[in-house]
């Protein structure tokens, strides 16, 4: 093999390493996602809800008030929010509802 052929093929596994490793945490991200949102039923106090959020490791949520209670939004940058868990609670913080939208 020439020098060219060798660094074309170097390019090529590197770009291939490079699309599985991003799919590898593309998918970890949405199973933190989507498997975390499922532990919220309804009756779960916030404190327990914060306390496992904040075992993910691609995760970022945002809670915030609203008229019936308060919210929180999880979601992953790694797969550009594609994928985001809405966990609503009643004014005593205990879950009503979540789901993934």
């Amino acid at each position: 093999m020439n020098r060219t052929r060798l660094v074309k093929l170097a390019l090529t596994l590197t770009l291939v390493m490079a699309v599985v490793v991003a799919m590898v945490y593309w998918n970890e991200a949405r199973k933190e996602v989507v498997y975390l949102c499922g532990n919220f039923v309804q009756g779960v106090d916030q404190s327990s809800v914060l306390k496992q959020l904040d075992t993910g490791d691609f995760l970022q949520y945002q809670l915030e008030t609203v008229s019936t209670g308060s919210r929180i939004t999880v979601d992953s940058n790694l797969n550009f929010r594609l994928y985001k868990c809405m966990i609503e609670f009643d004014p005593e913080g205990k879950v009503v509802n979540a789901q993934i939208q």
